[in-house]
């Protein structure tokens, strides 16, 4: 095997929440359906919590309206924000300006790749709320709601992610 086979270059995506129990793990399921659709396999995907606990499942109606849309969350655990996560990430889509400003006060030396979800890779000004709304606490309906947006956000920006990962590949194959 050839050193750039052994050492293939990824890209990574983190998304952002609050707890890492709703809306980040389905930013994360449907875009890893996304992407094993397309074959791509150099882009990697995890989420996060600014104030979550680790090792916690996905929120019963996540789950139950995730999958009704063919994305699995059942193995997903919850994970807090850490240093080594950001350090780990090209990308960090944040679902709303509580996490933006969260991560610029306690790790702002990252804040350069950090986005707010519904403002990345958008040509102009968006004039609706640029916060996807925490559905924890509400019904399958707001779920559901969240669901719809999160998927089409990702539909949306995926392009712009396939365009950076191949950016990074074509750079790490001129350094290798």
């Amino acid at each position: 095997m050839s050193k750039r086979e052994s050492q293939k270059p990824t890209f990574r995506v983190l998304f952002v929440c609050t707890g890492n129990s709703c809306r980040s793990p389905m930013a994360e399921g449907i875009l890893r359906k996304l992407l094993n659709e397309k074959g791509r396999e150099d882009i990697e995907v995890q989420s996060a919590g600014t104030g979550g606990f680790h090792g916690l499942p996905a929120s019963e109606f996540a789950q139950e309206v995730a999958g009704e849309h063919g994305v699995d969350l059942s193995d997903h655990r919850s994970q807090p924000l850490t240093e080594d996560l950001l350090k780990w990430a090209d990308l960090v889509l944040v679902m709303d300006s509580s996490h933006e400003q969260f991560i610029r006060t306690h790790f702002p030396a990252f804040r350069e790749n950090v986005f707010l979800l519904k403002k990345f890779d958008r040509k102009k000004k968006n004039p609706e709320s640029t916060d996807i709304e925490d559905p924890i606490g509400f019904g399958k309906d707001m779920y559901e709601a969240v669901f719809d947006e999160l998927n089409r956000e990702i539909r949306r920006i995926l392009p712009r992610i396939l365009q950076l990962a191949g950016e990074k590949r074509r750079e790490s194959g001129r350094d290798g």
